[in-house]
């Protein structure tokens, strides 16, 4: 008999939940020029020209 035929192929045990990825929000900051959305690494606005400094994570 297979494994599959017993009627638990959907049902599964999860030990570990999947988390949201915040990979993309902790990748922009707000330019304090023109409130806008910037990459962190960025060292000029796009939008208002403003020198923006890289903050270092320490």
């Amino acid at each position: 008999m297979s494994r599959s035929s017993n009627g638990k192929a959907g049902k599964r045990l999860r030990l570990f939940r999947r988390r949201e990825d915040d990979l993309l929000e902790r990748s922009f900051r707000s330019c304090p020029g023109c409130a806008a959305d910037v990459h962190v690494f960025a060292d000029v606005c796009r939008h208002c020209g403003g020198a923006l400094e890289i903050a270092l994570a320490g």
